[in-house]
């Protein structure tokens, strides 16, 4: 028999009416939209609890500097090369980059790192935010709306209280928030 892994439960009712009244979500989608921002976050959480029980932050840092050598060395090595060598080259120093701006001490270096699982759960969110707010995330003229990024910070520290593991969410500041938003 398989055991499933079960999230706790992040939102109580409190929050989900907080939320509708803030933010000024549908009323009669309330049971929607309860399931709706735990599918939201589900996979991120999942994710990010797994890659915590796999290694240590040193191990993992230890990791990552091994594989930064490794990339950069074959990048080296493909550079100049004919296509699809050369493009090869490229990607590999990239990802290089984005492993060191992980293990970097700097926080604003880290943050600049978003991984495309990050990205992922910031477009789940705006779809969330579209499919139940008549203000959408991106206005008519191309403009987003900020309140996406402060109800998406609400829930951040709200998770953070329940997964107070998951460093991710509570390191969660507005400016970092808009940035990533602004960015998608």
């Amino acid at each position: 028999m398989t055991s499933t892994f079960q999230l706790k439960d992040i939102f109580d009712d409190s929050f989900y009416n907080l939320l509708c009244e803030k933010y000024n979500f549908n009323a009669e989608y309330k049971a929607n939209i309860s399931k709706e921002l735990s599918n939201v976050f589900r996979d991120f959480i999942i994710l990010i609890l797994s890659e915590n029980n796999s290694y240590s932050v040193e191990e993992r840092n230890r990791l990552y500097n091994e594989a930064i050598y490794n990339l950069q060395h074959t990048s080296k090595l493909l550079k100049g090369m004919p296509h699809p060598a050369s493009s090869m080259s490229y990607k590999l120093l990239k990802m290089s980059e984005t492993l060191k701006k992980v293990t970097s001490g700097s926080k604003k270096e880290k943050s600049k790192a978003n991984r495309f699982i990050e990205k992922n759960l910031i477009r789940k969110f705006i779809l969330f935010w579209d499919t139940y707010n008549e203000k959408k995330f991106l206005s008519a003229e191309n403009k987003i709306n900020y309140n996406v990024c402060e109800c998406f910070l609400d829930c951040s520290n709200k998770i953070s209280l329940v997964y107070p593991e998951i460093e991710w969410f509570k390191s969660c500041e507005i400016e970092f928030v808009e940035s990533i938003f602004e960015n998608i």
